[in-house]
């Protein structure tokens, strides 16, 4: 078999029956130090560190066996990540099951749990990385690549979302849809009002950070020509094996450099981890692997964690609401599509998207049909409806503007240092 032929089979591996697909979230956190107000030290040292963290809050799901699990970013950011479930709700319950072991742990080791998607205060040259050659060899890379690849690895967080597929033409359709709206959806999410200490105004700043850390590898898949639902898979699979490895894991606990394609670093020994490694080594804002990952949303404020999970969802996982998006979306030109990525560095929603007609507009209209997929949803799927998981915080997005924007205004009222101003409003503090 053909390396191509690899790599497309890995990656149609997981399909699944249209009533049984299955999603699943993964959240990333920043963590903090109570006293200094520190972020928390990424290895372990003579303090206690996200390492430390991770062994911790593993023990737990272990003991009360969980079925989601846990990672460190390379910056000591700690992702929690759902158990595939085909109801949001579902994950919805994990979630707060995670957020009391995460309080117990905190409240125990004195941490404070941040919020937004890019770090506030600090600089990248503050925050060490994991100790881990994989981690060196892509922060040497991207320092070639780009100039926010650091803060990229040390001061981002996200959600992403992963979503089965039926089949390769469900594949093809999902991916395309999906990646057409991710500048919108990285709008709508917007979570980052400051960056070093200072406002970020009406910058659009994770979807900026992302766009200049490595464009070989990163940004849209129309950025990379993928540009119809026509053959997708067969494209990306192509464009894949044609980008420059970062790493080869041999075993899968250790990463070398290798300064080749990504189809000779899996060709250069037969082993079938090499195809989920190479997978692991794109970036772009919708990727695939044995699911679909959608990534450009920003990790959001308490209490509305999963809400792009369900935004999402609700458009790209039934039949009718996403055909009626891809109708919408065929009629785009490219420079309707290229007005859009020009408009993502931005959360002013008046700016020009598709057809001459605003960013607002757009968000209002896949507000609406992802409220119609969502009660698409709760018929296919014979599940709870999970419209009311979303409905009213959407609606206040849209009405008020994003987190980004709410947050400079309310700090620019308060009168108050931005550390205090953080730590008082936007920090889950479990020192009481």
């Amino acid at each position: 078999m053909s390396i191509f032929k690899k790599v497309k089979s890995e990656i149609l591996s997981n399909s699944c029956k249209d009533n049984k697909r299955k999603i699943g979230v993964e959240i990333e956190s920043f963590y903090y130090n109570d006293k200094d107000s520190l972020r928390l030290p990424v290895n372990s040292e003579n303090q206690y560190s996200a390492a430390d963290l991770l062994n911790d809050i593993n023990k737990d799901v272990d003991e009360k066996s969980e079925r989601y699990s846990y990672s460190l970013e390379p910056g000591g950011q700690l992702e929690w990540a759902s158990s595939p479930q085909i109801s949001l709700w579902d994950i919805e319950n994990e979630y707060a099951r995670h957020l009391v072991s995460q309080k117990k742990l905190c409240k125990k080791n004195n941490i404070n749990v941040g919020n937004f998607s890019v770090e506030p205060i600090f600089q990248p040259q503050d925050i060490a990385l994991i100790n881990s050659n994989k981690y060196r060899l892509m922060n040497d890379m991207f320092k070639k690549t780009g100039t926010l690849g650091p803060w990229m690895m040390r001061n981002t967080t996200s959600l992403q979302l992963n979503i089965d597929y039926i089949n390769e033409e469900d594949a093809n359709q999902m991916a395309f849809v999906a990646d057409a709206i991710q500048p919108l959806a990285s709008i709508l999410f917007s979570n980052a009002p400051f960056k070093g200490g200072e406002l970020v105004k009406d910058s659009n700043l994770r979807w900026k950070i992302w766009s200049d850390t490595d464009k070989s590898r990163c940004q849209t898949l129309f950025d990379h020509n993928i540009t119809t639902p026509n053959n997708l898979v067969d494209k990306y699979v192509e464009w894949l094996l044609s980008r420059r490895a970062i790493f080869i894991e041999e075993p899968s606990t250790v990463f070398n450099e290798f300064n080749d394609t990504l189809k000779n670093m899996i060709n250069s020994k037969a082993s079938e981890h090499l195809i989920q490694s190479a997978f692991r080594q794109i970036f772009t804002h919708v990727r695939f692997k044995n699911v679909l990952e959608v990534r450009a949303c920003d990790r959001q404020q308490k209490g509305s964690e999963i809400i792009p999970a369900v935004f999402l969802a609700g458009l790209l996982t039934t039949e009718k609401t996403r055909e009626n998006l891809l109708e919408e979306i065929m009629t785009w030109t490219d420079k309707d599509r290229l007005c859009l990525a020009k408009s993502a560095y931005s959360v002013n929603f008046s700016n020009d998207g598709p057809k001459n007609k605003s960013i607002g507009y757009w968000l209002e209209y896949l507000g609406q049909l992802s409220l119609d997929g969502l009660d698409e949803r709760s018929k296919v799927f014979k599940i709870k409806n999970e419209k009311p998981i979303l409905d009213t915080k959407l609606k206040k997005l849209i009405s008020n503007g994003t987190e980004t924007t709410q947050v400079q205004h309310k700090y620019k009222k308060s009168g108050q240092t931005l550390k205090s101003f953080i730590k008082e409003n936007y920090l889950d503090l479990y020192n009481d």
